[in-house]
């Protein structure tokens, strides 16, 4: 027999001592790493975690944890040693249904998209959103414990001479979409994605940079693209002239007012990578559609939006311009895709509290 294979059979079984006897929650390294809060909480409830980590990708968290691979059967043979009396497994696991059925007697699976969970003999399974509670019959609909969303914020109400401005986009069917709280090289991206949809069809873009005191450096930046650009606080108009292709918001209020006039949302924060978080919560309370860049996921709740469905997200910058363009073609399939994200936004409030709770 092959050393390697030797040194892998000798190895497969073990476990960190420290971790045995501890309670386990069972996921993927990227689901357990954006799971901080409610580990928080559950370490609070129960005492000292170990994580069990399935999948290929490396665990780079800092919480005690044990890598679960099939190979050998260490799988099995380590959660076995590890004497967990509860296990707690989180999103979709790796699928490893067969794993979690010879787990503790006190099982249970949270944020549960599969309806195969049904034979795992876990007594109790939560979902995070109404599509998820459909295929798991006596589910608890709790909404996903790692969004961390207390309360929703009180919005302004919809701005009705505001959105008029756009009239005469909307009478010929032009698109209006929205690119808000941009930082450092984010507004590159967006235009970027302009000129893409404008070889194609007649479009305008809200653009509003977050830090206001880069209002006037962008503004003047933005020139060289030789489109023609309107700043809202110059508008002398009752609507937006029909050759504009830029509409430039310097203002905080006026940015927040102007989401529900937008046909999509391409939120600022998710463009570049280390910029701030995107905001979710100002679409989704008014039932925009919404597509996030590449760098859109870092935050728990967009996180937990993506993985509910509920919001699109292009691969990279190069597939953003098709992925807006595809949802701008079909804003009927898009606005109820906003309409269930505002129903979903709904379930997350106090999500963390009610699966405690069930715990």
């Amino acid at each position: 027999m092959p050393i390697a294979r030797l040194a892998g059979l000798f190895s497969a079984g073990r476990v960190p001592a420290e971790l045995v006897g501890r309670p386990l929650v069972l996921g993927t390294a990227p689901d357990l790493e954006a799971a901080e809060t409610l580990l928080n909480a559950l370490a609070s409830r129960f005492g000292p975690l170990a994580l069990g980590v399935v999948g290929e990708t490396p665990y780079q968290g800092a919480r005690p944890h044990v890598h679960l691979p099939r190979e050998h059967g260490a799988d099995r043979k380590r959660l076995e040693r590890l004497k967990a009396a509860r296990l707690i497994v989180l999103g979709d696991a790796d699928n490893r249904f067969d794993l979690v059925s010879t787990g503790p007697a006190d099982r249970v699976w949270l944020n549960v998209r599969s309806s195969e969970v049904a034979g795992t003999g876990c007594r109790l399974v939560t979902v995070s959103d109404e599509a998820a509670a459909g295929l798991l019959p006596g589910a608890h609909l709790t909404g996903d414990p790692t969004a961390s969303l207390d309360a929703l914020p009180e919005l302004p109400e919809r701005s009705e001479d505001l959105c008029e401005r756009f009239r005469e986009y909307r009478e010929r069917e032009h698109r209006v979409f929205y690119v808000p709280d941009t930082g450092p090289g984010e507004e590159a991206v967006a235009f970027g994605v302009l000129f893409e949809l404008l070889r194609r069809q007649t479009a305008i873009m809200i653009l509003a940079p977050r830090d206001p005191a880069r209002h006037e450096p962008v503004y003047r930046d933005a020139i060289k693209y030789s489109l023609p650009i309107i700043r809202h606080n110059r508008l002398m108009t009752s609507y937006v002239p029909r050759k504009n292709r830029v509409y430039y918001v310097e203002d905080a209020d006026t940015r927040t007012a102007l989401y529900p006039c937008a046909d999509l949302i391409i939120p600022g924060g998710s463009l570049v990578a280390e910029m701030q978080a995107p905001d979710l919560i100002t679409p989704l309370l008014g039932e925009v559609p919404v597509l996030l860049g590449p760098h859109g996921s870092r935050d728990p709740l967009a996180r937990a939006a993506l993985q509910a469905g509920v919001v699109a997200q292009a691969d990279s910058v190069e597939t953003l311009a098709a992925r807006a363009e595809a949802l701008l073609g079909d804003l009927a399939q898009a606005r109820r895709q906003a309409q269930a994200a505002r129903r979903w936004l709904d379930h997350q409030v106090g999500a963390l509290e009610r699966v405690l709770d069930l715990l």
